[in-house]
């Protein structure tokens, strides 16, 4: 007599989800190995970058690798906004709110001259971050037309 043969339908059911899962495990790690990111938008590209993100060391380390703090670079739409994609590092710094940044900045002697000083008070000013102000400003605040550096920046973000 014959027995009837098991059926495998059970067998395949039980394996297919781990091998799948091992397989997309593996993909991940390929992708993530050759720096095309999935779970993330990847390291910092520049100087600016780094300053928006308020990464206070990679700011330090790329500063001492002779990146310029007043160039104007890229940076991606999502580090600050899809409308400011143009900006110095200093800039890039005020979106960051963090005074502590601007202060690395200062320290390393990146805020060159008083019109420099000026332009990020202002800015902070247009985007509400009391703290920088007060900080790149104690005492005589510059005259600022309300929204015209931020204007200004978004327009130079704009030409690219």
């Amino acid at each position: 007599m014959n027995s009837p043969r098991p059926s495998r339908l059970p067998l395949i059911v039980a394996v297919v989800p781990p091998c799948a899962a091992t397989f997309a495990l593996i993909v991940f790690v390929i992708v993530e190995l050759f720096g095309h990111t999935i779970s993330s938008e990847g390291p910092v590209r520049n100087l600016a970058e780094a300053a928006a993100m308020a990464s206070s060391a990679e700011v330090v380390r790329l500063l001492a690798a002779g990146e310029d703090p007043n160039r104007i670079v890229t940076v991606r739409p999502h580090v600050i906004s899809s409308s400011i994609t143009r900006v110095t590092a200093l800039e890039a710094a005020v979106w960051s709110r963090s005074a502590l940044l601007m202060k690395v900045f200062d320290r390393a002697g990146a805020i060159v001259d008083r019109g420099t000083r000026d332009h990020l008070t202002c800015l902070a000013g247009d985007i509400g971050v009391d703290e920088i102000v007060s900080y790149l400003s104690p005492k005589d605040p510059p005259r600022c037309v309300p929204g015209e550096t931020l204007n200004a920046i978004l327009a130079r973000s704009k030409e690219s």
